[in-house]
């Protein structure tokens, strides 16, 4: 079973909770060990790393470079070998066991991944596991603070119904459940109400219901849709794209005339001032890409004509006629309903709801409850089934230690990828919010391969590619152009993609202040 636990030491890095850690110190020559204590006691370096989640300090480079060099900890393999390893096992069993359907959720192959699917995988890979728990909110109070913000956008809007529709949040906020819900609720036994808890769903799939019709009447410059097309726009005529290596006119013609067909859906006025200004550009554009130019005499051309210029104006004036809208009518009001939608259930909103989603969903909480249960069961293969589901929560506790010790996000690659031997992730971010990733690949037919990426001001990135085999980097090469455009595509701007040689010395962002909470945890 699993207790947690809200303050703020860091469970998840004592010996006694992370086997990775007590490996490393069970291993530790007296040398090596004496370099970690510096004349403390092994308590006192305990309650450092509790406190210095953060600092970088000696103790935790020292322990850190222990725990990347310690023999048994190097050779344990990748996650995913491991998995399929333990389904090997598995199948032999005549009846299967709940955890068979969790692990073959989590080999999906790599070709199959979206980006929704990948972020969800990597939250539930067990590397966050005991952070997300300390994080946790009750749904109830996460409720109450969407409706409060709900609430003041239907008090200033104009709209008919809209009052109606504050009273009705006011009288929902007034519940008993509402105003006594708190998130030191999580610690104590539920007591919710069930037919409260149905009261409340009920109300809340009013409102829903409600502000999902009113919504159906909002102009099309509100949606999220339109709000996207014009973030696209504005991306490819940022000052930054503005390059004969980043400039690409067709997709900014394509982009022009995805915008003006939606914006012929707009009754705003000043919406359809722009129509003649618009076509105008597009013909532009049309002009440019069918003489076949150079990307530089076609962005030297436009800049002539002052055609970016032009769209900067367009976005500009779109931009300022969404954000006049009536509050019933604005992203936080459409953001909120979305949201809103999915606690319109009792369940959903139940006390431990979050809790129970995520220990039923989390890799680690879904093997340290199999081994509880198989350990007491009399399978067949009992012993068989433990070393590999105590394989796998080592391996985890691994990549949690060296999240802690390197003050950063170490993961491993959640999914099945057969052309890959082993890979890891880490991503670190300085005080001047540059986010770091490292991505560390060994791959079966290419050998090593290192990805080091810097991305700021939020959508600006430098791509380093480090790899000794010369086909690979001429592939690579070749693929330089397509990387380009689909980065540009996703509204990210690349200042820099070079291949090099793999470096001898460990990364060059490894010195760069690191800024990322990984604070969190476990007792079992």
């Amino acid at each position: 079973m699993i207790n947690t636990s809200l303050n703020k030491e860091l469970g998840i890095i004592l010996p006694n909770t992370n086997r990775a850690l007590a490996t490393v110190l069970k291993e530790a020559t007296p040398k090596e060990m004496e370099a970690v204590l510096k004349d403390k006691d092994l308590k006192s370096v305990m309650n450092s790393l509790l406190k210095e989640s953060g600092v970088s300090s000696d103790s935790n480079k020292t322990l850190l470079n222990l725990a990347k060099n310690n023999p048994t900890l190097k050779d344990l393999g990748n996650i995913t070998s491991t998995v399929k390893e333990l389904l090997g096992t598995l199948k032999s069993e005549k009846n299967s066991l709940p955890i068979e359907t969790t692990l073959k959720k989590f080999l999906l192959d790599i070709k199959e991944l979206s980006e929704p699917v990948l972020k969800q995988k990597l939250e539930n890979s067990g590397v966050f596991l005991e952070s997300r728990l300390k994080n946790v909110q009750n749904p109830q109070v996460e409720l109450k603070n969407m409706l409060a913000s709900l609430e003041k956008n239907m008090l200033k809007s104009e709209m008919p119904g809209a009052k109606l529709l504050a009273q009705n949040i006011k009288e929902l906020l007034a519940s008993p459940t509402l105003k006594e819900a708190t998130n030191s609720a999580l610690l104590q036994t539920p007591k919710d109400s069930k037919s409260a808890l149905v009261q409340l769903a009920k109300g809340v799939e009013n409102i829903v219901s409600k502000l999902s019709e009113q919504l159906k009447s909002a102009d099309i410059i509100t949606t999220k849709g339109f709000e996207k097309q014009l973030l696209k726009v504005e991306h490819l005529v940022s000052q930054k794209m503005l390059s004969a290596d980043n400039f690409k006119p067709i997709l900014l013609q394509e982009a022009l005339q995805q915008l003006n067909a939606q914006m012929t859906q707009s009754t705003k006025p000043e919406v359809k001032g722009l129509f003649d200004a618009l076509i105008k550009i597009v013909e532009s554009l049309k002009v440019v890409t069918a003489e076949n130019m150079t990307p530089k005499a076609a962005l030297d051309t436009l800049l002539e004509k002052k055609i970016p210029q032009e769209i900067r104006t367009v976005v500009d004036v779109l931009k300022g006629a969404a954000e006049k809208v009536d509050p019933l009518f604005s992203k936080e009001s459409a953001a909120l309903v979305s949201k809103l939608t999915q606690l319109t259930t009792p369940q959903t909103l139940a006390t431990e709801n979050n809790i129970k989603e995520i220990l039923s969903q989390d890799l680690k909480s879904v093997l340290l409850k199999a081994g509880e249960e198989i350990a007491k069961s009399p399978h067949p293969n009992q012993t068989e089934i433990l070393k590999h589901v105590d394989k796998l929560l080592l391996q985890i506790d691994y990549f949690q230690l060296l999240s802690h010790l390197s003050n950063s996000s170490s993961l491993y690659l959640p999914f099945s990828w057969d052309s890959l031997e082993e890979g890891n992730i880490n991503i670190k971010k300085d005080k001047n919010s540059i986010f770091y990733c490292d991505i560390d690949l060994k791959l079966k037919e290419y050998g090593e391969l290192k990805l080091k990426l810097a991305l700021y001001e939020e959508n600006q990135i430098n791509i380093h590619i480090y790899s000794d085999n010369s086909e690979f980097k001429e592939i690579v090469k070749e693929s330089i152009a397509s990387l380009r455009s689909a980065l540009i595509e996703s509204q990210i701007t690349p200042r820099e993609i070079r291949i090099f040689d793999t470096p001898k010395k460990s990364s060059p962002y490894e010195t760069a202040p690191r800024e990322i909470d990984m604070g969190f945890e476990v007792k079992i």
